[in-house]
């Protein structure tokens, strides 16, 4: 998947290769590892568990190869991803992977560590020292949380799916919020578009640091909120989350009427 974001950084794949490439490829990944989401847990609240059956492997797929391409999509601004994505592993953290999986541990807390030098090379003004995720790294950060939070939710159990959104929330807000924008204006789902968050907030005349700030906050008080769920309203986690959704797509449409006014 690295390879496969460099090369596309270098020659501009069309989407629906690239698109099919990473199909491939997670295909692969779930193969060899047996990494799937088997079950929801308790997710709808209701009093059994949501267990998905023959529809593992495809639910697996389509969920993977979404989260990699959130985390593509919200990668629009300098630091927004890699923010986003260090929430993401402090979620996973949370719950003492540690502990669990001690190797797992290590390989994402290695990550991370390399996440906080990026940042400051990302942000810094310098432009002969600024350097850039590229598709190669959103995709390949993408990548590996999936598997990640998939891997603690079904193989560990060290925390719900539920909480599992939350640590991605940002990326899943936009991911979903963009692609039912494009459904109702009947516009091509995997073409670049001036219609993610960091868009939706630069009309209102932010600037891009305090976007990415303001993404971070957020990111933070999605996080925050999902671990208090978690720990004490794990049966209505998910549909908190949705209603915040909602909300935030309501704006998201409102604003999109407004403009077209």
């Amino acid at each position: 998947v690295l390879i496969l974001g460099i090369y596309d950084d270098l020659k501009n794949i069309k989407p629906k290769i690239k698109l099919f490439i990473q199909l491939f490829l997670v295909t692969i990944t779930v193969y060899l590892s047996d990494i799937k989401i088997e079950s929801l847990g308790f997710l709808l609240g209701l009093p059994f568990t949501q267990d998905l059956g023959l529809l593992a492997i495809p639910f697996t797929m389509i969920s993977v190869l979404g989260l990699m391409n959130a985390f593509n999509m919200v990668d629009g601004l300098d630091g927004q991803a890699g923010i986003v994505s260090i929430l993401a592993l402090i979620g996973i953290f949370i719950f003492g992977l540690d502990q669990a999986d001690n190797y797992l541990y290590k390989i994402l807390l290695t990550i991370l560590s390399g996440l906080i030098v990026f940042l400051f090379f990302n942000l810094i003004s310098n432009k002969n020292m600024k350097i850039f995720l590229g598709d190669g790294g959103s995709l390949f950060l993408g990548l590996v949380i999936s598997f990640s939070l998939i891997y603690c939710t079904q193989i560990l159990n060290i925390f719900s799916p539920s909480f599992a959104l939350w640590c991605v929330a940002i990326p899943l807000f936009d991911f979903f919020s963009v692609v039912i924008l494009r459904i109702i204006k009947k516009q091509h789902l995997i073409i670049a578009n001036r219609d993610h968050i960091h868009h939706f907030l630069e009309t209102f005349n932010f600037s891009k640091t305090f976007i990415t700030f303001l993404t971070g906050v957020f990111g933070f008080v999605f996080l925050f909120l999902g671990y208090y769920l978690e720990i004490n309203f794990s049966t209505i986690s998910f549909w908190i989350f949705i209603i915040l959704f909602s909300f935030y797509l309501l704006i998201r449409l409102y604003y999109e009427h407004k403009a077209k006014i």
